[in-house]
């Protein structure tokens, strides 16, 4: 590892970059435009910073991209991994290597096991994640009962779908599928199909109504 003086060929744009603490990088780094880095911020080999990104005290594994727009604060980013664009990662948090963190997604306070796949606008808060799980657009960790913050755990090889409300504490076990639009309050076993929603109903004959029909 070597400070940024060392490379500054790595920067496309030396002047639209505010360095606020230290920067501390591996080789073939390379850094796009309107970058801000606060405290401390660690970059091994190979990593690429896309433009309009914050990072402040973390660290970033080998090989990984932080896309366009993308916050990362407080947290280990591990090697293999791409983050956005636009998504934010949160103190405390931990991204195992070879995991997607897809754009418009927010991880709190939450460890992401290897390989794990949340590509688009979910919200995983105070939450344990396996290895090799896949959580679905619209997902949200519904982690805050008002009073405290409760954890969610997620076992390997899970399968979440769309627009999922998981409120917490809850642990959904290994290779278990939630069906897409379910609310789980309960806890779910291992290989177990669970879906939770209001079953569709049909209204015969109904109109809608209309402001300028006559009663």
């Amino acid at each position: 590892m070597n400070f940024i003086t060392s490379f500054l060929k790595s920067f496309l744009n030396n002047n639209t970059i505010t360095i606020s603490g230290e920067l501390i990088t591996g080789e073939n780094i390379k850094i796009n435009k309107f970058i801000r880095i606060d405290g401390k911020v660690i970059l091994s080999d190979s990593v690429i910073i896309e433009d309009n990104c914050s990072l402040k005290n973390c660290k970033v594994g080998t090989n990984t991209i932080i896309k366009k727009g993308s916050i990362v604060n407080d947290c280990i980013i591990g090697s293999d991994v791409a983050v956005g664009p636009y998504a934010r990662i949160r103190p405390d948090s931990n991204i195992g290597n070879k995991s997607q963190i897809g754009n418009f997604v927010e991880i709190k306070n939450s460890i992401i096991g290897q390989n794990t796949k949340i590509n688009h606008l979910a919200y995983i808060g105070d939450s344990k994640i396996g290895d090799d799980v896949i959580i679905g657009a619209g997902v949200v960790t519904c982690n805050f009962d008002g009073a405290k913050n409760n954890k969610t755990i997620i076992e390997n090889n899970s399968f979440i779908g769309s627009g999922v409300y998981l409120v917490a504490p809850v642990n959904i076990g290994n290779y278990s599928t939630i069906g897409s639009g379910s609310v789980i309050t309960s806890d779910v076993k291992s290989g177990e199909l669970v879906i939770a929603r209001s079953r569709q109903v049909t209204i015969e004959g109904w109109e809608r109504p209309s402001p300028n029909k006559k009663n």
